[in-house]
């Protein structure tokens, strides 16, 4: 009984140390492969100011290795910066992926963007002093940045914000030089000719904005672009 018992034993550890010893000597896919592929995959849809880093796999991960150059497809759309990538081996074209794993990856891309110096209420105008470049992550900025402080001043913020809050082209405007019912001067030019006609408002608007006014005369109603704080434009 203790021979067989000793024989079992034997057979035990030595079936142990042959798996060990096959998984040991079988050849894996580099995990740095992996993460590289993805990366390279994400740089190509980045700017080339992007810094982009794949996240670290798991250390017992265990993929056989790959004949042929890894494939590499986005999961998702990159939102916020956070990137989910497919990368896969296949054993030829149009065959079935041999194996397959997702990769997180990072994109993060810093540049100088317009932020509030001070806190803003809505309705008030944007001076020089309320605002400064300072570098975020861009990557994160669905709603879009303004690049230039110029783009800033002199516009009006649509809604509150905080101090070092970034501001977007929804939360900026130009300043309302005209009201609804107000009555305004409708400019009529082609070429060298311009003619002149009493309107009156149908909306708000700003420099440049289009607003819809009537002609006091003819109450026919059109689309005029905003000039100044008495005067609106339209083509003949």
């Amino acid at each position: 009984m203790r021979i067989s018992m000793l024989f079992l034993v034997g057979l035990t550890f030595a079936c142990n140390f042959s798996a060990r010893a096959t998984d040991e000597n079988r050849d894996w896919e580099s995990a740095q492969r992996i993460r590289d592929t993805a990366t390279r995959f994400v740089e190509k849809q980045s700017a080339s100011t992007a810094r982009v880093e794949a996240s670290p796999l798991d250390s017992r991960l265990r993929l056989p290795a790959c004949p042929r150059p890894l494939a590499a497809s986005a999961a998702n759309t990159g939102a916020q910066g956070s990137w989910s990538i497919s990368v896969s081996c296949s054993a030829g074209a149009n065959s079935t992926p041999l194996w397959s794993i997702y990769v997180p990856v990072k994109v993060v891309d810093l540049r100088p963007v317009v932020v509030l110096n001070r806190p803003l209420a809505p309705g008030q105008v944007i001076t020089a002093d309320a605002v400064k470049l300072e570098p975020r992550d861009i990557a994160g900025l669905s709603l879009g940045y303004l690049d230039d402080t110029k783009l800033a001043i002199g516009q009006v913020l649509r809604r509150p914000l905080s101090q070092g809050a970034t501001l977007t082209p929804d939360t900026v405007g130009p300043q309302k030089l005209i009201s609804r019912g107000a009555l305004v001067t409708i400019i009529g030019r082609s070429g060298t000719l311009e003619v002149r006609a009493q309107g009156k408002a149908l909306g708000d608007g700003g420099s440049g904005e289009r607003i819809s006014v009537e002609n006091i005369s003819s109450h026919r109603v059109v689309d005029a672009i905003v000039r100044d704080g008495g005067s609106v434009e339209v083509g003949l």
